[in-house]
């Protein structure tokens, strides 16, 4: 069916976060020994099937003909522990999702080929589907399931975190499947959600989740619940939409095939050519042209994204007005916000629903002056830095997305790299951060130790702060860089093959300066961000300082 997000006006929030996950949802895996690929039993039908008796063949002898076994054999009531691919995939098929089965090997080491099939096939995967029961040897029911399991979230952690969703789909006892899971995974301390379901409070597994279903549920209801399920662990205002814009970018990927043809090979190379003509350009020309193809193919996809109706619609005004319900389907008075330093203000569902969907100052106004009041009126309001949280203040959130939008990479996702010194890297020294501000061509082509040109920390930790970075795993820290020339400092460094290069020391990146002080890599801003605080340093350290008639000066109008 694939459902797109339409007639918002008549869903719930979840029912909008639900067609967007089903629309998202394009890979099941299925592991069992029992695959069957017979015919899909109706299903409307109810109760036992019943014994047809073939007529006899032509000969009179009794021999059944072989369409006729056939029928026969599709008759029969199914093994409760069998699952029926045919008709498990026709199921996702109806809703545009491609399902894979994996039959368990046979012969040996069986168990184990298993295992690594699985986790191949699973750790790309949207959602895994394990039978428990899949092992010859009745005593050693539940290892490939727990070894699969064990797998994909060492993989899992190893990438510091990704969503994943396992259905346990068995016919064993669901308080043994259950303890048996948690006492496998103990090392990444799982806790139960619930009798049937599995989760993790590790930062890495925040969106993992074990679930263990009966197989007394058809194949419709396995179905509909693994789609349930998946559309729990994303039901949120920027999660709906980031599935919705990678939904779109998968929807579009042949059309920018299509648009970035082999046909471009040449003209991208004139491209390359070019660079390499430049006597300036000619040591860094392929790393150039590789950031013009990104910056080519990123920006086609941007500009798709930013016109696509379906993340609008993740993100509109009735969506908005249908959070505050869904998240608090009591209606208690816990929506709350702090407006600069004035006390909090806590209100019900109905009144942050009109004020999530305001557009213009009277019906503000009207927002403010319900009962009880908010103090101060209009005034006290608007223009003011507005901090929003459930229940108790908390600014943990806030620092999370700040972190986003200023840090192009940080320590969790430098993956195998090694970092380089050049322009927008943050470093620290115990307690004050620096951010390189030398301009990206003197940071390459380097042959001697070379000075680079910094901006350090002005405070750390306070209440005003212009950055956010990451400090740890899932710690932030607030950093105010003041743009002056006296926060201005030059650090050396060696080069390593013609750029400086850091060192991996005790789990860390350090960069050494030629006076030995060592510095360890925090991270990179992005670009935008890094340009910003590049411009704000050189327009003050361009300013003209002089000396003049008071009576004068204060007459000249402002620029």
């Amino acid at each position: 069916m694939n459902t797109q997000v339409q007639g918002a006006m008549t869903q719930n929030f979840f029912d909008i976060s639900r067609s967007i996950a089903e629309r998202f949802i394009q890979t099941v895996v299925a592991v069992d020994d029992k695959i069957t690929f017979g015919e899909v039993r109706n299903k409307s039908a109810e109760g036992s099937f019943e014994l047809i008796v073939p007529p006899l063949d032509e000969s009179g002898i009794g021999e059944v003909q072989q369409d006729q076994a056939i029928q026969l054999a599709n008759l029969k009531t199914n093994d409760e522990n069998e699952l029926n691919y045919q008709e498990l995939s026709e199921c996702f098929a109806e809703k545009s999702i491609l399902c894979t089965a994996l039959k368990t090997f046979s012969g040996a080491n069986s168990e184990e080929k298993t295992i690594v099939a699985t986790f191949n096939l699973s750790k790309k995967a949207d959602i895994t589907i394990l039978d428990w029961q899949m092992e010859d040897n009745s005593d050693n029911y539940g290892k490939i399931a727990k070894g699969s399991v064990s797998k994909l979230i060492e993989y899992d952690v190893s990438c510091n975190g990704r969503l994943r969703l396992v259905l346990i789909y068995t016919s064993a006892d669901i308080a043994l499947v259950m303890n048996e899971l948690l006492e496998e995974l103990n090392q990444y301390h799982p806790e139960r959600e619930n009798e049937t379901s599995i989760i993790f409070p590790s930062e890495d597994l925040k969106l993992c989740k074990i679930l263990v279903i009966n197989k007394t549920e058809n194949i419709q209801q396995l179905v509909d619940t693994s789609i349930q399920e998946f559309a729990e662990m994303t039901c949120g205002l920027l999660s709906n939409a980031t599935l919705a814009a990678i939904t779109e970018i998968r929807d579009k990927t042949h059309h920018y095939l299509y648009k970035f043809n082999k046909k471009l090979d040449t003209a991208y190379l004139s491209h390359i050519l070019s660079l390499i003509t430049s006597e300036d350009m000619r040591e860094s020309s392929h790393d150039v042209a590789f950031d013009y193809a990104v910056d080519l193919i990123s920006e086609e996809i941007k500009s798709n994204l930013q016109i696509s109706k379906i993340i609008k619609e993740s993100l509109s005004r009735e969506c908005l007005k249908k959070w505050p319900h869904h998240i608090n389907p009591d209606n208690q008075a816990i929506h709350s916000f702090n407006v600069s330093e004035r006390p909090t203000f806590s209100c019900d569902n109905e009144r942050m629903e009109k004020f999530l969907t305001v557009i213009d100052e009277d019906e503000l106004i009207d927002v403010l002056d319900e009962l009880p009041k908010y103090p101060g009126g209009i005034n006290k309001f608007k223009g003011q830095f507005i901090q929003f949280q459930l229940s108790s203040p908390s600014e943990a959130a806030h620092l999370e997305l700040s972190a986003i939008e200023c840090l192009r990479r940080d320590i969790l996702n430098l993956n195998e790299v090694i970092p380089v010194l050049k322009q927008g890297t943050i470093i620290k020294k115990d307690e004050t951060y620096f951010v390189c501000i030398q301009p990206i061509c003197d940071s390459v082509r380097l042959t001697c130790a070379t000075s680079f040109l910094f901006l350090k920390t002005a405070d750390i930790g306070g209440t005003q702060f212009s950055h956010v970075v990451r400090k740890d795993r899932n710690q932030y820290e607030k950093v105010k860089f003041k743009p002056v020339s006296k926060e201005v400092c030059l650090m050396k460094f060696i080069p390593d093959n013609k750029m400086i290069r850091a060192k991996r020391e005790h789990g860390k990146f350090v960069f050494e300066s030629t006076n030995s002080e060592k510095f360890e890599w925090c991270g990179e801003f992005k670009q935008a961000i890094t340009q910003e605080i590049v411009n704000a340093v050189s327009g003050s350290i361009s300013r003209v300082g002089f000396d003049s008639f008071e009576w004068l000066r204060l007459r000249k109008p402002k620029l």
